[in-house]
C-alpha cells in the first residue's frame, strides 16, 4: 500500500499502474483496496473533525481533480467517490471498481501529503491514521 500510495504522492502515473499490476491476486488486492479506503475515511475525518457534509465533500472533491489532474479524476469521479465512503453506501455502479482502485490511491496521496501537520512527511500521517484505525479494532 505504502509503495502505491508513494506513486501517486509522486505523482507518476507509469508507476502506479505498475503498483497496481503487483496486486495480482484477488485477495491481496481486495485488502489493499479496503485498508486505503479505510485510510481515506479516517483522513477525511480527521480533516474535518468528523464526518464531512456534503459542502466539505464537494470542496475537497474540487481541490482532489484539480490538484490531482494528471490521473484525469473529475470533479464528480471524486465527489461520488467520497460520498459512497463516507456514507458507508455501496459504490455498485456509481463508481466502477477500476475507478475506485485508482481514487483510492490518489485521494490517499493527496490527503496525506497536503493536509499533513506541517512538521510530519505524509508517511508520518500515514502512521498516525493506521494506528487509529487499529485502534479502532
Amino acid at each position: 500500500m505504502r509503495i502505491t500510495i508513494h506513486a501517486a504522492v509522486k505523482r507518476d502515473f507509469g508507476m502506479l499502474d505498475q503498483q497496481l499490476q503487483t496486486l495480482r491476486s484477488d485477495e491481496l488486492a481486495r485488502s489493499t483496496v479496503q485498508l486505503t479506503l479505510a485510510v481515506v475515511g479516517y483522513l477525511m475525518t480527521d480533516v474535518h473533525g468528523g464526518r464531512p457534509t456534503r459542502e466539505q465533500v464537494a470542496a475537497i472533491a474540487t481541490e482532489i481533480a484539480k490538484a490531482e489532474s494528471w490521473a484525469q479524476p473529475t470533479r464528480d469521479e471524486v465527489e461520488v467517490f467520497l460520498s459512497k465512503l463516507m456514507s458507508g453506501e455501496p459504490f455498485g455502479e456509481a463508481v466502477p471498481i477500476e475507478n475506485i482502485i485508482v481514487l483510492a490511491f490518489v485521494v490517499a496521496a493527496n490527503l496525506l501529503s497536503s493536509c499533513r501537520r506541517d512538521d510530519e512527511k505524509w508517511w508520518d500521517y500515514l502512521d498516525r491514521a493506521e494506528a487509529a484505525i487499529e485502534a479502532a479494532g
